[in-house]
């Protein structure tokens, strides 16, 4: 009789160890919810402001800014007397703007680093020029006063294969640059107030 009860307390055990995985088993099988990661935000470029024609006024607060003039050079006479020739594979844009405060009150003029030329997915920035016989944008100054109107002349090395007719004249009065991955014909143009004129036609 006790190797029965033995048995039966072995069998009975054992279920009971079987029945205890197999419960452990399907609890572990349970899949668990995933937590999915956001998504990630797609940043879509802001559409390309219509730009304007030479000698059009554009109104950015009271100040009146007018691109009205570009010419090309292949060297150019400086205020010192020297002759100065472009780095190799390019040549000078020369764009000249007009300002006017038609304000009230007494502006700052935009430094020349807040214009800008877009070629071929590319913004060049404007670099000192002092041509003998013409108004350097950088000697203006830094204020503009009611009713007053200025002009100056912007110097870009831009490449020698370059034509007016592919080129766009931006100004950017509250930034620098246009956006750090141009890509031509669609720049990736900022939220803040930007202004484009066409070179030519």
């Amino acid at each position: 009789m006790f190797p029965l009860k033995k048995l039966t307390l072995v069998l009975l055990f054992g279920l009971i160890t079987l029945a205890a995985c197999s419960t452990k088993s399907t609890s572990q099988s349970t899949p668990a919810t995933a937590t999915q990661p956001p998504r990630p935000t797609v940043a879509v470029p802001t559409a390309v402001p219509t730009p304007s024609s030479p000698s059009d006024s554009i109104l950015w607060d009271d100040l009146q800014v007018t691109m009205d003039q570009l010419e090309i050079t292949n060297e150019y006479v400086t205020d010192f007397g020297s002759t100065r020739t472009p780095p190799a594979g390019t040549k000078f844009l020369w764009v000249h703007v007009q300002l006017k405060n038609i304000g009230q009150v007494e502006m700052e003029i935009p430094v020349f680093e807040h214009y800008s030329i877009l070629y071929a997915g590319a913004e060049i920035k404007p670099i000192y020029g002092h041509r003998n016989g013409y108004v350097d944008y950088t000697t203006l100054g830094t204020t503009i006063s009611p009713s007053q109107e200025l002009d100056g002349w912007l110097r870009f090395d831009i490449p020698v294969a370059a034509e007016l007719r592919e080129m766009y004249f931006v100004f950017l009065p509250e930034s620098v640059q246009i956006g750090s991955t141009l890509s031509s014909p669609n720049y990736p143009y900022s939220n803040k107030p930007t202004y484009v004129w066409k070179c030519g036609q």
